[in-house]
């Protein structure tokens, strides 16, 4: 004797997927003291990125640095002298 097939399965309707609410865009505020291209200005970031209180220094900078007296002392750290720590 043969067995009956057995019968096929029947499809559960699922329900629809529900639209997923976009995410907001997240808008980035750029300062306006940016230096525009061909001026020259100190670049030292001032605040947190991204906050409305960010900036940029915008002093004058030395010749051939991107910062200016105050904030290139701070960026141009010269090494220790390794001597020094001897003894």
């Amino acid at each position: 004797q043969r067995l009956a097939p057995a019968p096929a399965p029947r499809p559960v309707a699922s329900p629809a997927p529900q639209p997923v609410a976009a995410a907001a865009p997240v808008v980035r505020s750029f300062p306006a003291a940016r230096p525009r291209f061909g001026t020259r200005a100190c670049c030292w970031p001032i605040g947190e990125p991204g906050t409305s209180g960010f900036r940029f220094c915008g002093g004058e900078p030395m010749a051939g640095k991107p910062y200016c007296m105050e904030h290139a002392a701070l960026a141009y750290v010269k090494p220790r002298d390794r001597r020094e720590d001897a003894a």
